[in-house]
C-alpha cells in the first residue's frame, strides 16, 4: 500500500529519537563512479484525523540535500481506519539521485526530525539505490492539529475548534509585543479589546494544547491585524478606567477595603482607580507605607493607599513620576526598606 499525503508537526520544539542499533551487512553491486550516501536526514510532520481510513493521512515527509529524495510511504498497522488508541507505524521510502548509492549501516547516521517520531529499524534495497526507515509516529491521542485560521474583528479573536485541542494559548499583540502575557483559554474566542489603548496595529496568535497532555502543543497561528486610531485608543482607555474603578471603598479596622459591583474584592495587585494607584494585598485591602514590587520601592499613603508620585515622602525620600523611589536597589539590596540600617 502506497501512501504520500501532508503531515504538520504536532507540537512546538522538533525531538530527534534514535535506537542505537545495527543494520544488517548486505554486498550491493554498485557503478564504479557512484559515490556513497552516509547520513540522510528526514523530516515527517502532520495530522491524522482518527475514525478515517488508512490512506487519508496528511503526511508531510520531507529530506535535505541533493542525493537522495523522498519516494512513498506504506503503513505497517494492521487495520482499516485510525483509532484514537493507534500508534502509526509506516515505512519510509528513499531514492538514492543518479550517480548516488546508500550506505548506510547503522542508526546513528539517520536523523529524524519531528515531534515524537521514533525509529525503528531501516534496510537496504535495489542494489543500496533504495533505503527504507521503519518509523513509529505519536500516539494518535496526544496529538493536535494546527489552527488554520484566526480572525480578530474590535480587539475580539475567534477561530474554529482544533481537533485534539483541549484549550488555547493566545498572545494579544501590540506590534510584536505580546499584552498581557500569553493566557490560556479553553473557548475559541478570545476578547483583548481592553489592551488596545494607543494608535498601533494590533494582532493575535493562538496555538492549540492536547486536550490529553497540554504539553502537546501545536504551531502558533497568527490573525488579522486590526489598525486603532488615537481617538478609538482615547475612547479604550477611559473605558478601562472607568470599569477599573467600578465599585465602593469600605474600612474595617482603619483598613480600606475596595469591593468590585460583582461583590467580589479587588484581586491582589495593582489597580488604578479614578486615576489614582493603590495596590491592593490577597485580602482585598489597600496596602499602606513603604512596598516593594520587584526591586521597586513605591510609598502609599498611610491613610488612603494611594501611590504617591513626583514628591517627597515623610521620611525624605524622592519617588518619580512612575511612583518608584529615587535609586531602587536590586538584588538582594532591595529588601532593605527605605532608612533601614542593615
Amino acid at each position: 500500500m502506497k501512501k504520500v499525503g501532508l503531515f504538520r508537526k504536532t507540537a512546538a520544539a522538533a525531538l530527534f529519537f534514535l535506537l542505537s542499533s545495527v543494520m544488517t551487512a548486505t554486498t550491493f553491486a554498485y557503478e564504479k563512479t557512484d559515490k556513497p550516501i552516509q547520513k540522510v536526514n528526514i523530516s515527517i510532520h502532520g495530522y491524522i484525523e482518527i475514525e478515517t481510513d488508512l490512506g487519508e493521512e496528511e503526511l508531510d515527509i520531507r529530506t535535505s540535500g541533493n542525493k537522495y529524495s523522498f519516494d512513498h510511504y506504506e503503513v505497517e498497522n494492521d487495520t482499516f481506519y485510525w483509532t484514537s488508541e493507534d500508534v502509526p507505524d509506516i515505512k519510509i521510502y528513499l531514492a538514492a539521485e543518479e550517480g548516488y548509492y546508500f550506505r548506510i549501516t547503522k542508526a546513528s547516521q539517520i536523523t529524524l526530525n519531528g515531534d515524537g517520531v521514533k525509529y525503528v529499524s531501516a534496510s537496504r534495497e535495489d542494489n543500496g539505490y533504495t533505503l527504507v526507515v521503519e518509523v513509529k509516529l505519536p500516539p494518535l491521542n496526544t496529538q493536535v492539529k494546527d489552527i488554520e485560521e484566526v480572525n480578530l474583528n474590535k480587539g475580539i479573536a475567534t477561530w474554529k475548534p482544533s481537533p485534539g485541542a483541549g484549550s488555547y494559548e493566545v498572545k494579544f499583540m501590540r506590534n510584536m509585543s505580546t499584552l498581557g502575557g500569553i493566557q490560556t483559554v479553553t473557548e475559541c474566542t478570545f476578547d483583548g479589546s481592553k489592551y488596545m489603548t494607543k494608535a498601533a496595529n494590533y494582532h493575535c496568535m493562538v496555538r492549540p494544547l492536547n486536550e490529553k497532555n497540554p504539553e502537546v502543543k501545536g504551531h502558533w497561528t497568527d490573525s488579522s491585524i486590526e489598525y486603532v486610531d488615537e481617538h478609538s485608543a482615547r475612547a479604550r482607555k477611559e473605558a478601562n478606567e472607568a470599569e477599573e474603578s467600578a465599585g465602593m471603598w469600605s474600612e474595617e479596622n482603619g483598613r480600606w477595603k475596595f469591593t468590585l459591583p460583582d461583590g467580589n474584592k479587588a484581586p491582589a495587585g495593582w489597580r488604578q482607580i479614578h486615576e489614582k494607584w493603590y495596590n491592593f494585598d490577597d485580602d482585598g485591602y489597600a496596602r499602606t507605607g513603604w512596598y516593594l514590587d520587584g526591586a521597586k520601592w513605591y510609598y502609599l499613603d498611610e491613610k488612603n493607599g494611594d501611590m504617591w508620585k513626583n514628591t517627597t515622602t515623610p521620611d525624605g525620600y524622592y519617588v518619580g513620576i512612575d511612583g518608584v523611589m529615587e535609586g531602587s536597589a536590586t538584588d538582594s539590596d532591595a529588601l532593605k526598606r527605605p532608612g533601614e540600617e542593615w
